[in-house]
């Protein structure tokens, strides 16, 4: 009895397990078929585009992959971000360089001026300031001399002045007696003799007071109210000028810059003491300092007398640069201590801007000034057909060198071959990566490249959403 209903138990269970089986059959087959249809990889002959409309897209064999690398879509409102510039290319020639360090230096003997006195005296008065800007003429100092040179050498002067007042009021008298004959010819003839001789003598007497250091206008003041001056006004020399006056001015152009003042009210100074210096930058040089390996190439460029760009470094300056200067000489002999073959470029400064204070005092900025560092570019040979672009149009990567075309919306990289580059420019070979017309971007290039490589690394398809 047990062992019958131990089978039956056992039937009844067969029977339930078949019936799930066949309950869930057709959906277990259904999985283990998509599961198969995912693991069996595609056939070759598949196409995952059969039956896609492509239409207008002539790809070629690698489009997709060469798309998704070479190029990168800037959108409109990344460009005005960016500033971005587009230019088309040109071909131009170009002559290759070697970049030569130097730096302006004022001109020995022209540039730099000492205002000195020939006599003993104290300082009254000042009337420039450091930096202020002076021309030939103006004031710089009131002096009362305690010597008795100059005391001496005036009242020389007013002394001859005196005697020749006289002479001329006793040829007045003499005049009409003569005429009536009431005295011989000669006694005139005797006063116009020394009437000549104080003229010659009062002549010598007004260039010893320039010589002293009096000005034109000082000694026509002696001369005008027959007193000595107790006070005598140093002024800025006209340039060759070796006294303190103010004769033969030079042009409105000639602008000094006080430099420094040695002296105060008060002080007693000296002959050829050195009471302030002043500065002329209207007229600089340049010296190149060339190592002796490019000597060849600096006697070249003063024999041709070829033009010499110049790149001027400092915040400044930042950015200019100044075409078609040449060569003036070259010194004889190397630097001993350095090997350096030093040249020079003369060069007209700049006014910058100039500046007018309260009190009305002017002080003049001038664009180059002595000791700044500069660059000049050397010419060495012309080279035919080149590209010419700003260094922010071409990226460096290690070996390679890329610029960027635009093609629409997009922008394609393009290497390229450098043939030299300065801090600011780069010149590519014309070896068929760009042509004429080209319209590539002329900054920002790295940012575009640091887009194309972003673009990359997030596997980015370009062609994603198209309707093929």
């Amino acid at each position: 009895m047990k062992l019958r209903l131990k089978i039956v138990t056992v039937g009844l269970a067969a029977a339930a397990l078949a019936a799930a089986g066949w309950y869930w059959r057709t959906p277990l087959e259904a999985q283990v078929a998509a599961w198969r249809s995912r693991a069996v990889p595609k056939s070759a002959d598949v196409d995952d585009h059969a039956g896609h409309d492509h239409a207008g897209h002539d790809h070629g064999d690698d489009a997709h992959a060469e798309s998704g690398v070479n190029e990168v879509l800037i959108s409109e409102q990344a460009r005005a971000n960016l500033g971005l510039r587009l230019g088309e290319v040109e071909l131009t020639d170009y002559t290759r360089t070697v970049v030569i360090p130097g730096r302006i230096i004022e001109q020995p003997g022209h540039s730099e001026r000492r205002i000195t006195t020939t006599l003993s005296g104290i300082v009254t008065k000042v009337y420039t300031h450091p930096g202020q800007s002076v021309r030939p003429g103006d004031p710089v100092l009131d002096l009362q001399p305690t010597g008795e040179v100059l005391t001496n050498a005036q009242s020389t002067l007013l002394k001859t002045l005196q005697d020749l007042a006289l002479v001329n009021a006793e040829l007045k008298r003499l005049a009409p007696l003569v005429e009536s004959g009431s005295i011989p010819a000669r006694l005139t003839i005797e006063k116009e003799y020394d009437r000549t001789r104080l003229e010659s003598l009062k002549l010598v007497q007004q260039q010893e007071l320039l010589v002293r250091g009096v000005s034109q206008e000082q000694i026509a003041e002696i001369i005008a109210r027959k007193t000595l001056l107790k006070e005598f006004t140093l002024r800025v020399p006209a340039r060759g000028e070796t006294t303190d006056g103010s004769a033969g001015m030079d042009p409105d152009e000639t602008v000094y810059s006080v430099e420094r003042i040695d002296v105060f009210p008060g002080k007693l100074v000296q002959p050829g003491e050195e009471l302030c210096s002043l500065a002329l930058h209207l007229e600089l040089t340049i010296e190149g300092q060339a190592f002796e390996r490019d000597g060849s190439v600096v006697t070249q460029a003063l024999q041709e007398q070829w033009p010499v760009t110049v790149l001027f470094e400092g915040d400044e300056t930042a950015g200019i640069r100044r075409e078609g200067l040449k060569l003036r000489y070259i010194d004889n002999s190397l630097d001993p201590a350095s090997r350096l073959l030093r040249f020079y470029i003369p060069i007209r400064n700049e006014v910058l801007r100039d500046v007018t204070a309260e009190d009305g005092i002017v002080y003049r900025s001038w664009r180059f000034k002595p000791g700044q560092r500069v660059r000049i570019l050397l010419p060495v040979e012309k080279l035919p057909e080149r590209i010419f672009l700003p260094l922010d149009a071409v990226v460096f990567e290690g070996p390679d060198a890329y610029v960027y075309r635009s093609n629409g919306k997009l922008f394609e990289r393009v290497p390229v071959v450098v043939d030299q580059r300065d801090p600011r420019a780069v010149v590519l070979k014309n070896d068929g990566s760009l042509f004429p017309g080209d319209e590539i971007a002329m900054n920002q290039a790295y940012q575009i490249h640091l887009a194309l490589k972003q673009q990359q690394g997030s596997g980015v398809d370009l062609h994603a959403g198209h309707n093929h």
